[in-house]
């Protein structure tokens, strides 16, 4: 009996288990909402929060605050990225820069967020209403892409590296012919933890005042302050929902730029 149970079980796609666990979440939270919670309302029970999804004007103003808030995130990921790469590649063709480099990116990560937002709000004010946002956003993502763009362009096969340099190859002939090839899967896998950390940093600029009055943050401030709850783990659920988007569009590109490491 149990050697024919095993090749179906090993035929289980991996949905089933993701619906299961999805199916046990909110069997916990229904249960949490109604039996621990029912005479707070901290936590609302799921049929609440879905027709918080449902309620065509409340879609549209999410949908509203959400392009802001994922406009900003965007455009600290592209600069993030950029400059975690950038100084990646620098520090491969000036090893000398390695240890400052390492310090400028150990700071970035070590800074809390939450201590230097308002410094950074206060600075951008009101010229730059965004900037705040895409400052923390570029800063949530900055420490991991150095990480994985460094293990990446390190990580290039020994021998290919010795054949470019005998046939008179430079570093930088090296770096485009054989490293960055070997970078990609690595960065990729960085890129792809970045899209939530930046679009995390985005929201948390807005909740200490950046953005505007159109943002996922302050929609989340407006329904704290109100001791709304169905709206609040609404606005929660889309915020991850958006995060999971952004992990997934990344991994497409993955995919589709490095098809050998699809496995």
């Amino acid at each position: 009996m149990t050697r024919e149970r095993q090749p179906w079980l090993g035929r289980r796609s991996p949905l089933t288990g993701g619906a299961a666990g999805v199916l046990a979440i909110v069997a916990v939270w229904w249960v949490a909402s109604v039996v621990l919670f029912q005479g707070s309302g901290a936590i609302p029970t799921p049929p609440s929060v879905v027709a918080e999804f449902l309620d065509p004007q409340r879609w549209s103003s999410t949908v509203a605050n959400a392009t802001s808030t994922v406009t900003s995130a965007a455009q600290g990921y592209l600069w993030g990225n950029l400059a975690a790469i950038a100084l990646a590649v620098l520090v491969l063709l000036v090893p000398r820069l390695e240890e400052l480099a390492n310090q400028i990116a150990i700071v970035s990560y070590c800074i809390p967020l939450v201590a230097i937002g308002p410094v950074i709000v206060i600075v951008a004010g009101r010229d730059a209403p965004s900037g705040a946002s895409v400052v923390l956003a570029a800063m949530s993502v900055f420490f991991t892409t150095v990480v994985g763009c460094l293990v990446g362009l390190r990580a290039a096969p020994r021998a290919s590296v010795d054949l470019v340099r005998a046939y008179g190859g430079t570093a930088w002939t090296t770096l485009r012919k054989v490293r960055v090839i070997s970078a990609l899967p690595s960065l990729f896998a960085a890129l792809r933890i970045a899209a939530p950390a930046a679009f995390l940093g985005a929201i948390l600029a807005e909740y200490l005042g950046s953005g505007g009055d159109s943002t996922l943050g302050r929609a989340l401030i407006a329904a704290q302050t109100q001791s709304d709850a169905p709206l609040l783990w609404y606005l929660a659920l889309v915020s991850g929902l958006i995060s999971g988007i952004g992990y997934l569009l990344v991994g497409i590109v993955a995919r589709i730029v490095t098809p050998w490491t699809s496995a």
